[in-house]
């Protein structure tokens, strides 16, 4: 079988962009794959085809790929073409990360912190977006959510009748054993207490991720505790926040960090009260890693977590009481009891699972394109 898979970035680190490298790798092994993106990096047994993209904003620059794309993948011949996103308008199966329609009615709830100017912009991108989006779906013959939520909300959003979940897949790089030794000396690096329960925090974006609620529930606690914020963001505003509540001392602002495993390894829970999350990735890993995790209902990953077994999840959303009532209940539960549970619930998500129930759907749809169905 050779198979077509397209993203615009595919790397080792983000969302969709992971998504993809992840894909690529375990369906090289399986059968011939050819990845058509703007940017790769990393290394792949795939045929990797640079895309050029003409403008360096956003829009513009994603648009110019797709036309590229379109000149450069029918110069070949593929028996199934996999977008991830409407990259692709005539994909034989797209793997949806975002409800592009329902997006454009939530930005100035879900982007407050930007600028009038930069929301105005997402909504012209996120217009542009649903139109490529509805002709993608009209056209695919699989549709592929990465989540529940998702899935009912495409299926809402541009009346589609039929859509497949498939959650996202973990690199077995995340069930590794944690290093006592390299734990107790990394948190002593970082001025971190032997005693404090670590609460991480992963991801950009801080605002829709809900940063300021966990900030607020911080000077809740009764316990000691510490957040660690891996992530680009506005430090100075969050800063200034943790100061108004007395916790500026509790928060570490550790950057961007292309290698996460070592911050989940010394963390004892990872905590994402997100307005909204398609899925959420870093759910996925720190529950291999063998945290336990606090969520919001919002978040499609939690459609994973068993409630007081491997986390918890917000039925308040925004609500800093609720957060951390959870926080302490599993402080105070043994975060041990939860560790093992994590982890055995993540291990049904490996990379080996996911590639296989993709490939038997490309089956699928490659012997219904044989058939002329």
């Amino acid at each position: 079988m050779k198979v077509a898979v397209v993203s615009f970035r595919t790397f080792e680190y983000g969302g969709v962009e992971r998504y993809a490298y992840e894909l690529v790798k375990y369906l090289s092994e399986k059968v011939e794959v050819h990845l058509f993106t703007n940017k790769f990096a990393g290394s792949s047994d795939a045929e990797i085809h640079l895309i050029p993209a003409v403008f360096k904003k956003d829009l513009f620059s994603v648009n110019s790929f797709m036309y590229f794309l379109n000149r450069r993948i029918k110069q070949a011949s593929f028996d199934i073409i996999h977008s991830m996103g409407p990259l692709f308008l005539y994909p034989d199966v797209v793997t949806v990360h975002m409800c592009q329609k329902r997006l454009l009615s939530r930005i100035d709830n879900l982007f407050s912190d930007f600028s009038l100017l930069r929301r105005f912009y997402w909504k012209i991108r996120t217009r542009v977006a649903s139109g490529f989006q509805k002709i993608s779906f009209n056209n695919a013959k699989k549709v592929i959510a990465v989540s529940s939520l998702l899935a009912e909300e495409i299926k809402s959003a541009y009346d589609i009748k039929e859509t497949m979940v498939i959650y996202p897949g973990i690199d077995k790089k995340f069930f590794q054993p944690v290093d006592i030794t390299m734990k107790k000396t990394k948190r002593k690096e970082m001025g971190i207490d032997d005693n404090s329960a670590v609460l991480l925090f992963v991801g950009g974006q801080w605002g829709r991720k809900g940063l300021a609620c966990i900030i607020k529930s911080l000077s809740l606690l009764r316990n000691n505790a510490v957040l660690l914020v891996v992530g680009v963001g506005d430090i100075k505003k969050y800063q200034c926040l943790s100061e108004q509540y007395g916790v500026r001392d509790k928060i570490i602002f550790t950057g961007f960090k292309k290698d996460i495993i070592p911050y989940y390894a010394i963390s004892d829970m990872l905590v994402l009260p997100s307005l909204y999350e398609s899925f959420g990735y870093p759910v996925l890993e720190a529950m291999a890693m063998g945290l336990p995790v606090i969520v919001s209902r919002q978040v499609g990953a939690s459609e994973l977590i068993e409630e007081g077994k491997t986390g918890y999840i917000m039925r308040d959303v925004g609500d800093e009481k609720e957060l951390s009532s959870f926080i302490m209940l599993l402080i105070e539960k043994g975060l041990k009891s939860f560790s093992e549970r994590a982890r055995n619930k993540a291990r049904k998500f490996t990379w080996e699972r996911k590639s296989d129930e993709i490939l038997c759907i490309y089956e699928e749809v490659l012997e219904k394109k044989l058939l002329n169905v």
